[in-house]
């Protein structure tokens, strides 16, 4: 019982931190997106109304929302088709010193700032970029590439750029539960390093990668930067969405935007935790 009390008394400033500076303000969103705006007090009111959640199909909201997950959702797969391998040539072939090198390395970028890192992409793949001049400069190319700037493929590059060490971190973490013995049984049955890889390591390390998938996801889906400079005038994100409709101070549709994003991310965790195994990831090593 004493260890019990201990317990919660060492757990509660993290409980209250999480109740207060997380859950109630997320439950005060949901809650005021039910609620009506009143023009004569300049705020909202207890009117409760499906009318934020019906404009959320106006004005081609729900494409903004489809568009951004999507492009979030590729994001996440191109950052862990690069993180895996990478996570795999850190963990077992580089060593102590060269682990702490190339981890060193992914994180170099987050040293400046985040606008800095998406205006740098505009120098690469402008029209006058180190892209398109080296294309030209190598005959390949006549005239400047215009796709490669303020597209599509210009931001799911910032994307990956910006939030691919977010799926390398549980993948180097999932990769110390994987026990040596494992491989070593492996081994001795005659596997090779694909057959270990598909039928041993891919299957013990399913959390950390729906971790790494659920951290870039979750970035891409809120950013706004790359879009911003790298999407050209024409591109949106839910978070570019939600600052325009509160300009217009249409604060319940800003809400009822915000809720949906809530529920679908909320959805995806504890369908992913269900499929994948998430809270394997806290469980004390054996």
């Amino acid at each position: 019982m004493f260890h019990i009390r201990r317990g919660l008394a060492l757990a509660s400033p993290g409980f209250l931190s999480i109740l207060v500076l997380g859950f109630i303000p997320l439950s005060v969103i949901v809650v005021w997106s039910f609620w009506t705006w009143d023009p004569s007090s300049y705020w909202i009111k207890p009117d409760l109304s499906l009318d934020a959640y019906a404009a959320i199909g106006d004005a081609g909201r729900w494409k903004v929302l489809v568009w951004s997950f999507g492009k979030a959702l590729l994001a996440s797969f191109i950052c862990l088709l690069f993180a895996y391998p990478a996570a795999l040539a850190i963990h077992f072939v580089a060593g102590p010193k060269w682990a702490f090198v190339l981890m060193a390395a992914f994180t170099v970028p987050f040293f400046t700032s985040y606008l800095i890192r998406a205006f740098s992409w505009r120098l690469v793949l402008g029209r006058t970029g180190l892209i398109n001049t080296w294309l030209i400069n190598l005959g390949i190319v006549d005239e400047p590439l215009d796709w490669l700037l303020f597209s599509d493929f210009a931001v799911i590059l910032g994307l990956v750029a910006s939030y691919l060490p977010f799926a390398m971190f549980p993948l180097l973490l999932v990769l110390r539960r994987v026990e040596p013995s494992f491989l070593a049984a492996s081994q001795d049955l005659g596997a090779g390093f694909m057959r270990t890889l598909f039928s041993v390591i891919l299957p013990l390390t399913k959390p950390g990668i729906f971790a790494g998938f659920l951290f870039v996801f979750v970035s891409a889906v809120g950013s706004s930067t790359e879009v911003q400079m790298l999407g050209g005038a024409g591109a949106s994100m839910i978070s570019i969405m939600i600052n325009d409709v509160m300009r217009v101070v249409n604060f319940p549709l800003a809400f009822a935007i915000s809720s949906v994003v809530l529920v679908a991310l909320f959805s995806l965790v504890i369908v992913g935790n269900a499929v994948f195994g998430l809270t394997k990831l806290f469980e004390d090593f054996k």
